[in-house]
């Protein structure tokens, strides 16, 4: 059965938002096409799918690398059965409890490991999470927009006011 995910296509350590893409996975072919056009498809032996940092993957297909950012990283990771990346952020701090758990020994060494899955599943799910709007974009919220907002406002209740007294 054929999966297809959309998403962006871009070279390693491209910048940027990538070419719009068209990922089609089945048991025996991986399919990449950008809009009409058919990028490549390759056989089960030909492509490795890796997780990346922030759901992303690399594709190794036929010996080139892409990084694929799939619309849902969640269900493509799901699907191919590849697991999304820890965040960095993540990967230190189990370290960091792997080191103090080796230094004090641990009576519960069962219930350890499932709350550490489960928060780096967590954590894992909170780096996917992208906005829903660009960063770098204040809305058009300007300080001087702010500022005549709020000048406008304050003569508005003043002019309210000095009519209000006058009647």
């Amino acid at each position: 059965m054929t999966k297809t995910f959309t998403g962006a296509v871009m070279l390693p350590g491209e910048a940027g938002n990538g070419l719009e893409a068209t990922l089609s996975l089945d048991p025996e072919r991986v399919t990449l096409t950008a809009g009409d056009s058919q990028l490549g498809s390759w056989d089960r032996a030909d492509y490795l799918i890796t997780p990346e940092s922030n759901g992303s993957f690399g594709l190794t297909l036929g010996g080139e690398t892409l990084v694929f950012r799939p619309d849902s990283p969640s269900e493509f990771s799901s699907t191919s059965a590849v697991p999304m990346a820890e965040p960095l952020a993540v990967k230190a701090e189990s370290k960091s409890k792997s080191k103090s758990k080796s230094k004090s020994k641990s009576k519960s060494k069962s219930k350890a490991p499932a709350a550490v899955n489960e928060d780096s599943y967590i954590n894992s799910a909170i780096a996917n999470i992208r906005p829903l709007s660009d960063p770098n974009d204040d809305g058009g919220l300007s300080k001087g927009f702010v500022t005549i907002m709020t000048l406008l406002a304050v003569a508005i209740c003043i002019a309210a006011v000095v009519t209000a007294a006058l009647v």
